[in-house]
């Protein structure tokens, strides 16, 4: 279990530099290969805007010259679609089955349902994603994790895509936030049996439920911890319920201030 191919998506946003460097640390951390990939989509009645392509070439060259600093394999990318109104999610989607972790940067809270990328990334991409944060700066990335623990599929997939991450990490801590009745269900001692098998050795940690919400309880414990990834499961709710992420990975994509990596 390694992470040697990753999936960098590029795009002309001001951010774009930001996830680079976060791309690129985590190659050098893995010996992995970093492949920059833009995707030019067109809308309906949309023209072809040449300053695009020219912002899109500048950015791979960005991507070259660090890569070549820190002498990491890089692979610069462009899918440009021919069919007029297929959207860059489904593309990225498709491209992302051929790596072992997606980079992708946070959205605009102006962002809508219909245009996102992480939501159907993470749900239907197969890999983990990691989501940067547009603001901030990041000299390390899975030095000092959280992992958001919950008995369920969704945090046991997380912590399985996360295990390269995990190994290579100073600390690892476990964190459980649960009433008093539901934290009598928690017994730690299997989780780190396993994750000692894989040379991993985690703190664990219970926090009571209080006022606030689980999201500000998770970003609040990441701020005030130092660290600088969190680890959690996306609960996805299904198409009876209106084909959304829950409250808690909605609130932490909104409002997150360190790199997340997302699993489902």
């Amino acid at each position: 279990m390694s992470i040697k191919d990753i999936l960098l998506h590029l795009d002309d946003s001001p951010a774009c530099e930001r996830r680079i460097d976060v791309a690129l640390t985590l190659a050098q951390t893995h010996g992995a290969r970093v492949t920059g990939l833009s995707i030019v989509t067109y809308e309906y009645y949309q023209p072809h805007y040449q300053h695009t392509e020219e912002k899109i070439a500048a950015v791979c060259a960005l991507l070259g010259v660090k890569a070549e600093a820190a002498g990491i394999e890089v692979v610069c990318r462009s899918i440009e679609s021919s069919v007029v109104g297929v959207g860059a999610r489904e593309l990225l989607i498709r491209a992302s089955h051929c790596s072992d972790l997606i980079v992708v940067g946070q959205e605009s809270r102006r962002t809508t349902r219909a245009s996102s990328l992480v939501e159907p990334l993470v749900t239907g991409g197969g890999r983990p994603v990691l989501v940067v944060p547009a603001a901030g700066a990041f000299s390390t990335v899975g030095s000092r994790v959280l992992v958001a623990w919950k008995n369920g599929r969704e945090a046991a997939r997380a912590l399985h895509d996360a295990m390269p991450i995990l190994q290579q990490a100073e600390q690892v801590t476990l964190l459980a936030i649960a009433s008093g009745e539901e934290s009598s269900q928690y017994s730690w001692e299997g989780i780190q049996e396993h994750l000692q098998r894989h040379g991993i050795v985690a703190r664990s940690e219970i926090q009571p439920v209080t006022s606030a919400s689980l999201a500000d309880s998770l970003l609040n414990q990441s701020c005030e911890g130092g660290y600088d990834l969190l680890v959690m499961g996306a609960y996805y709710q299904g198409p009876r319920g209106g084909s959304h992420f829950g409250k808690v990975a909605g609130q932490i994509l909104r409002e997150m201030t360190i790199p997340v990596l997302m699993s489902h």
